[in-house]
């Protein structure tokens, strides 16, 4: 699985160096966000559409002409709308819309299954768990790296993906909502994969680079 990745960490990052010099986006680089700053998000499928490339794998792409038009309010992310309605406003996933978000989702799937659920039981125990990991962040007081939680991740892959739009403001894939959402709550600096990179935030990608 490794080899995938540095396999196409050596093509985009060599593409980007030639073109954009020594300090331009690698592919799955860590970056680190500051909750103040982000504000909207595009949908995943949206830029799939959009630019004809999966979000995780355009990682380090970049971009000349921002798709400003895709851009969302957080208000319209049901995802994290119900992330938040559990652990701020102290609703239960059920009164928070989750449970019949991913049953409808069940309910509309080929396969008949969507994050790895396709139970009732299995639905609840999704966000049992997640409550669990909400709770292990809480504890340490700060979102962790992946390489922290697993040493032979490669660089920040599968991270929650940021996207850096013009003048270099945040702007949320939609991959990793939950953990987004978690994130945002704890108001510090996290790590996340860098996404999709226009030409204007190229010239502030260093402060990105480090957590202070």
């Amino acid at each position: 699985m490794a080899l995938k990745y540095q396999l196409r960490a050596l093509w985009i990052d060599g593409y980007n160096r030639l073109k954009y010099g020594p300090q331009a986006p690698r592919y799955a680089e860590r970056i680190w966000i500051r909750p103040s700053e982000c504000s909207r998000y595009i949908e995943a499928r949206d830029l799939t559409d959009r630019l004809g490339g999966k979000v995780r794998q355009m990682s380090g792409k970049v971009v000349e002409d921002w798709p400003s038009d895709l851009e969302q309010p957080f208000e319209n992310h049901p995802k994290l709308t119900y992330c938040w309605a559990h652990w701020c406003d102290g609703k239960d996933w059920q009164q928070a819309g989750a449970i019949d978000f991913l049953l409808g989702k069940i309910a509309i799937s080929p396969t008949g299954i969507t994050d790895q659920c396709s139970t009732p039981e299995e639905v609840w125990n999704r966000y049992r768990t997640l409550d669990l990991i909400w709770e292990g962040v809480k504890a340490r007081g700060y979102f962790p790296t992946r390489q922290e939680l697993d040493s032979g991740n490669y660089r920040e892959v599968g991270g929650i993906l940021m996207h850096l739009g013009p003048g270099g403001e945040p702007i949320f894939s939609g991959a990793g909502c939950h953990r987004f959402a978690m994130a945002m709550l704890l108001d510090r600096p996290f790590p996340a994969q860098i996404g999709c990179v226009h030409t204007s935030a190229l010239k502030s990608l260093s402060r990105f680079r480090s957590v202070a």
